[in-house]
């Protein structure tokens, strides 16, 4: 199957630097794993630190066209659209998106993104999957309440316990404006693990932080990082968003939506793909 990459422009990115990690695998003969990190050190410290890093302009004009094209034709033709309901998230989700259109797969070796993960969770990482959300002009409930993405943290706490963690990535297709509906982050919060986090709660709190972002950016964030979308204001343009997340190789896959029978994913893997694909894909690197 040939994948067409997503280029992105140099520029957006102020640093980077080699990170070379060693794995304790005999069997393997303790491989060694070489990534340029497309990030500064002092950044992947403040991603650390805040629980998030922006990316502004990642993406060309091209790419944003081509995305957002098929993103369009990807949801006319899906018949497993969700709507969240209630008044905590509005407008549609697509789930599986890698599995439904080629476009979306130059997104599984996304350097910018996948080698930030590694320097975040070492060699062996793997896509959690990707996920779609519109929300279109005029629609009810537009905003999202506070949350975050990995709410399994016991009271008390096990000695053994291993803290569930996710860099889940947001891809803006569109402008994210006052107008829009920005996103909304309090810096620092991915390591609240004693504080309760209040349900249906959409109003201000001390520390957030207000982003807005032009068409093509990114921002990453801790899977536990408290968040919300502002809604959107009458008349708003179309919000398109790609969310997907890394995890370690051992991880489990997402549980959200109805994932294709024969999807591209796993024609992908029928191929036998290199040791690389099938990491990203959650059938190597953990074993």
């Amino acid at each position: 199957m040939n994948i067409t990459p997503i280029s992105y422009n140099d520029s957006a990115i102020p640093g980077r630097y080699t990170l070379t990690q060693r794995v304790r695998d005999h069997d393997k003969n303790f491989p060694t794993r070489q990534t340029e990190v497309l990030a500064s050190r002092e950044e992947i410290a403040a991603l650390v630190r805040d629980g998030y890093l922006i990316r502004e302009c990642l993406l060309p004009s091209r790419e944003i066209a081509t995305l957002r094209a098929a993103m369009d034709e990807t949801v006319a033709g899906d018949t497993n659209l969700e709507t969240m309901g209630g008044k905590a998230f509005g407008g549609i989700f697509i789930r599986h998106l890698m599995d439904k259109h080629p476009a979306f797969l130059g997104l599984l070796k996304f350097a910018p993104t996948l080698s930030i993960a590694r320097a975040v969770f070492g060699p062996y990482v793997q896509n959690r999957g990707l996920t779609g959300r519109v929300v279109y002009p005029d629609s009810p409930n537009t905003a999202t309440e506070w949350h975050f993405h990995q709410r399994l943290i016991p009271d008390p706490m096990p000695p053994w316990l291993m803290r569930p963690q996710t860099l889940d990535v947001l891809l803006y297709l569109d402008d994210i404006t006052d107008v829009s509906g920005p996103l909304c982050v309090v810096p620092g919060s991915h390591n609240w693990l004693e504080v309760d986090m209040p349900a249906h709660n959409h109003g201000d709190l001390p520390g957030q932080k207000i982003i807005k972002v032009p068409a093509g950016s990114v921002v990453l964030c801790h899977g536990a990082l408290w968040h919300r979308a502002l809604p959107t204001q009458p008349n708003a343009p179309v919000r398109r968003l790609l969310l997907w997340s890394y995890g370690p190789g051992w991880g489990k896959q997402a549980i959200y939506g109805v994932k294709p029978e024969n999807g591209l994913t796993q024609q992908l893997l029928a191929e036998r793909p290199d040791e690389e694909t099938r990491e990203l894909l959650g059938t190597a690197g953990f074993m």
